[in-house]
């Protein structure tokens, strides 16, 4: 759907004045919109996951992991697939008021993407480049939202989310460096044609929301502080937009409907968009593997 036959729906949570900014800015973040027995679960489900990843030498389909993971310290980069690691992520997902806001902004009809757990570390390993969510993941059209949960406070000094503001109505970037290698960010002369003196932080307490437009340029600066920011990302769409390549980390709910109806009909955005890698066939581990180490092709 387009955000003018969105806007003929009356959101369910967010303000009108609030759809307005995310689909004039690319984004938003709006604190108390959790509440505070989801925020709590995924702050327990947390904790589990990070200690269960003690007994990992290696990534593997659930954790991403850091050079430095060890049995005494771990550190994990990301848990993947999210909605498959317990039932509650999905329940999460599908049932709480995350799904309405995706309504919210994507339309009365919700399709489910993916799911993942990113945790920045303190230090400069985790810097994110500038990037562009969609070149990994094509859609049919541009609708896809990246709906993300702080479950701990961010401030500035954490490295939260940057995003510059109008950037999802510019360019869709080539993400590849002059060889053709997935890089997994924008390349810095394509980024001197952007104007980032107006990017902005995306800080809040825990359990704030933030959604991120797949078009709008964003990324984060080093956690300068010694806490862990852990962040749950949850990719929707509205229904009628189609994947035409294979996800990054599917998961065994990607494509399900979780609010409204199936599409009938695909809506096509002519807007063309570069063709990521075939990640069926090569992997993928996380945009922190990628950026820092080039471990996508």
């Amino acid at each position: 759907m387009t955000p003018e036959a969105i806007a003929t729906h009356a959101p369910a949570v967010l303000t009108s004045a609030r759809r307005e900014t995310y689909f004039r800015d690319g984004y938003l973040a709006v604190e108390g919109l959790i509440p505070d027995v989801w925020l709590r679960r995924l702050r327990e489900l947390s904790a589990e996951f990070l200690e269960a990843s003690k007994s990992c030498s290696e990534s593997n389909e659930a954790f991403d992991l850091g050079p430095g993971h060890r049995p005494d310290s771990p550190h994990v980069r990301r848990l993947r697939a999210l909605v498959d690691r317990h039932p509650d992520f999905w329940r999460f997902a599908r049932e709480s008021v995350l799904a309405d806001i995706a309504a919210d902004l994507v339309g009365p009809d919700v399709k489910f993407h993916s799911a993942k757990l990113n945790y920045k570390w303190p230090g400069m390993a985790e810097v994110v480049d500038w990037h562009q969510d969609i070149p990994a993941w094509p859609h049919t059209n541009y609708s896809p939202v990246t709906l993300g949960v702080y479950l701990e406070d961010v401030p500035v000094e954490q490295g939260p989310l940057t995003c510059l503001p109008g950037s999802q109505s510019g360019p869709i970037f080539v993400h590849r460096d002059d060889n053709g290698k997935w890089t997994g960010s924008v390349r810095a002369r394509d980024m001197m044609t952007v104007d980032q003196s107006r990017a902005e932080d995306l800080i809040g307490r825990a359990g704030t929301v933030i959604a991120i437009n797949c078009r709008t340029i964003h990324g984060s600066r080093a956690n300068l502080t010694d806490r862990v920011r852990p962040v749950a990302l949850f990719v929707y769409s509205s229904a009628d937009a189609f994947p035409w390549t294979a996800a990054p980390t599917p998961t065994s709910h990607t494509g399900d409907i979780v609010r409204g109806c199936a599409a009938r009909v695909a809506h096509l955005d002519p807007t063309p968009c570069p063709v990521p890698p075939d990640w069926g066939k090569i992997g993928y581990g996380s945009i922190f593997s990628v950026q820092r180490a080039g471990e996508a092709s």
